[in-house]
């Protein structure tokens, strides 16, 4: 197997992500609140609404050598010219409305919408197979999806801390400051979890060091 064979690599669509977390009643207080007469307003973040869903692409070889061949053939090309076993996409987008008086404006209501999807090989070999064959897919595919699921958890938990940080922001002057500031805050997110998924590629030999490889 070659060295591209056993890197997964992962892309973004727009700016954020989601992390299914919080407390039970999915509601987090934000940052000082503005009061209007004797009551401080109550700002909430709501709870991230992630789908994740899986695509493959069929494998058929009943023996070692026709799989590799198959795999190569039908692997995932990146936009590095490279093929790849599988790939972890997101698309993301968020939404808040703005909770206005006449001196501030808040974020209230900061909700995350994410769909994961992840493209992995699917072997079904019509024939019976070899269960040597068999005992190398088997960790493979439960590898690679370990691996795969490594960079969707380090989006999620970025996209938590970053609802979080929303969630504690102080209020801008206007809605347009409020905008601004929350665009440079997801930059700055966004930033970070592309080196902490490098950090990860890094330290797992693009999973080679959980076990990503057939044979």
């Amino acid at each position: 197997m070659s060295e591209p064979k056993k890197v997964t690599p992962f892309f973004l669509y727009l700016l954020i992500l989601a992390m299914p977390a919080g407390p039970a009643n999915g509601e987090h207080p934000l940052g000082p609140n503005e009061e209007r007469g004797s009551t401080a307003r109550q700002h909430r973040v709501l709870p991230p609404a992630v789908t994740e869903q899986q695509e493959y692409y069929d494998l058929c070889g009943c023996c070692e050598k026709d799989l590799q061949c198959e795999m190569t053939e039908k692997a995932i090309r990146w936009k590095d010219g490279k093929k790849y076993d599988s790939v972890t996409s997101w698309k993301v987008k968020w939404d808040y409305a703005y909770n206005r008086s006449s001196h501030a404006c808040f974020a209230d209501n900061f909700r995350v919408t994410m769909n994961v999807v992840f493209r992995l090989p699917r072997w079904t070999c019509p024939e019976p197979v070899s269960q040597a064959l068999v005992d190398k897919w088997t960790p493979y595919i439960t590898n690679l999806v370990e691996h795969e699921n490594g960079h969707r958890d380090l989006a999620l938990t970025a996209a938590h801390d970053l609802t979080r940080a929303v969630a504690e922001m102080p209020p801008a002057r206007t809605c347009s400051d409020l905008d601004a500031a929350v665009d440079a805050m997801s930059r700055e997110w966004m930033k970070k979890l592309d080196e902490d998924q490098a950090l990860f590629d890094a330290h797992t030999g693009h999973g080679f060091a959980q076990g990503v490889m057939f044979p």
